[in-house]
């Protein structure tokens, strides 16, 4: 896979990464200097786990995606199909989980504390397409980079 694939990567990567951070980011206003053009504090998280505990899982989240786009633009990723399968059945395993949440929050369960939580299951949509977007990256990658077949030569 050449160069430029690599940087369309990265930046559809890098795209994702900032939409997670602008939700940290916003939570973070909300919580020391609400503003109106945001939805409130509360609306952000579904309160499963203490706001000190989100953040730092948040900051964690960030620093290994931003990690990733960093070897990745560097070249220094080596695209694994193995690695790719993984994350694309990881991330698909997580996109239908915040699908099928995001569903019945807006159908069947609006008032229940996570089901309901629509900022939070949307941003976790955000990051399961980081990890099926990664995991095609290694996928299409690894196919580019294997050696021609011989025996189809003669």
């Amino acid at each position: 896979m050449n160069q430029s694939n690599h940087r369309a990567y990265a930046q559809i990567l890098t795209a994702l990464l900032l939409l997670f951070c602008f939700r940290v980011a916003a939570q973070l206003i909300q919580a020391w200097s609400p503003v109106d053009v945001l939805p409130p504090f509360d609306a952000w998280a579904s309160g499963a786990v203490p706001y000190w505990l989100l953040c730092v899982s948040q900051a964690i989240v960030i620093l290994i995606c931003a990690g990733a786009i960093r070897r990745l633009s560097v070249g220094e990723v080596v695209p694994s199909a193995k690695i790719g399968r993984v994350l694309l059945l990881v991330g698909g395993i997580y996109f239908g989980l915040m699908s099928v949440r995001l569903i019945v929050g807006l159908t069947i369960a609006p008032d229940h504390f996570w089901f309901g939580a629509r900022l939070p299951t949307l941003f976790h949509l955000v990051l399961a397409g980081f990890i099926l977007v990664y995991g095609r990256f290694h996928i299409a990658a690894s196919r580019e980079s294997r050696p021609a077949d011989l025996g189809s030569a003669v």
